[in-house]
Formats: C-alpha cells, structure tokens, sequence
C-alpha cells in the first residue's frame, strides 16, 4: 500500500505542478499576444480557470497524506498523548467522510450536467469536473489510510509518523 501512495503522490504532483506552470504560463502568454502582437487566444482564460481546478484539486490528497493542513498544534500538543491520538483518529475520519461526501455530491453533478460545454471552447463538463473529482475521492482515501496507519500523532511541525 506504501508503494501505491508513494506512486499516487507522484503522480498528483507532477500533475499539480504542470497545472501550476499553466496557471502561471498562460495568462504570462495571453498578455503577451494580446499587448505586443494584438491577437489573444480565444478561450485561454478558461484553460487557465482549469489549470486552477486541476492544481488545488491534484494537490489536495497531498495536503491530506503529507499532514499538510492548518492545525492549531498550540493547544493539541498539550492534550495527552492518548486524546491527541484519538482527535486526530476523529478528525482524519470526519475528513474522510466530508471529502466522501462531495465526491458523491460530484458524481451527481457531473451526471446532472453531462451535456453542459464551455461557452468558448466547448469543452464537456465532465473535462472540468474530473480533476474535482479524482481530487476528492483521492484524498478521502487518503485521510482514511492515514487515519487507518499511522502509529502516531504529529507533535507540532514534527513530519508525520507512517
């Protein structure tokens, strides 16, 4: 199961990161065109509103593994070991299940609108919605195995214990 995250870790960031260099590349390349030559392309922002999606979405089952989230560890690393334990069993569960949750609230969604297209470049929803969605259930997943693995909670900025 270690090498599958590690893989899906991979794979989520290369992605996130590619969708990070359009974020940054494209609008970059839309000012150019349109300020020095004149002619913008048709559509680019909307292939920079994706960008966006697929680069929060890709990169939130990283956030979930790597314990990336804001945490109030000033007041947590004071609770006792087995309630901090506990807590975090809890939360990571809570996660799960909300992550779960609009994943399915996604799955309908993209269904409900699966003749829907982009106004310029007539891209199907489902194009726009599938890094949401693999980001969700990715990171349900991942809030599920860390609540399922880990022996220990982290102390302060202390990197995860797998």
């Amino acid at each position: 199961m270690d090498r599958i995250w590690s893989w899906i870790e991979r794979l989520t960031g290369t992605v996130a990161l590619l969708a990070l260099a359009c974020l940054v590349g494209l609008p970059f390349l839309q000012v150019i065109l349109r300020d020095f030559f004149s002619s913008p392309i048709v559509g680019l922002e909307e292939a920079t509103r994706w960008g966006l999606i697929t680069l929060v979405y890709c990169a939130l089952p990283l956030l979930v593994v790597r314990d990336g989230q804001i945490r109030f560890a000033e007041l947590i690393d004071r609770l006792p070991g087995r309630l901090r334990f506990a807590l975090e069993r809890v939360t990571l569960l809570a996660c799960a299940a909300a992550l779960g949750a609009m994943a399915y609230a996604g799955v309908g969604s993209i269904l409900k609108n699966r003749s829907t297209r982009t106004p310029t470049l007539d891209i199907p929803f489902w194009v726009f919605a599938t890094p949401f969605l693999a980001g969700l259930v990715l990171a349900a997943l991942g809030a599920l195995w860390v609540a399922l693995r880990r022996r220990d909670p982290p102390v302060g900025g202390d990197a995860p214990t797998l």
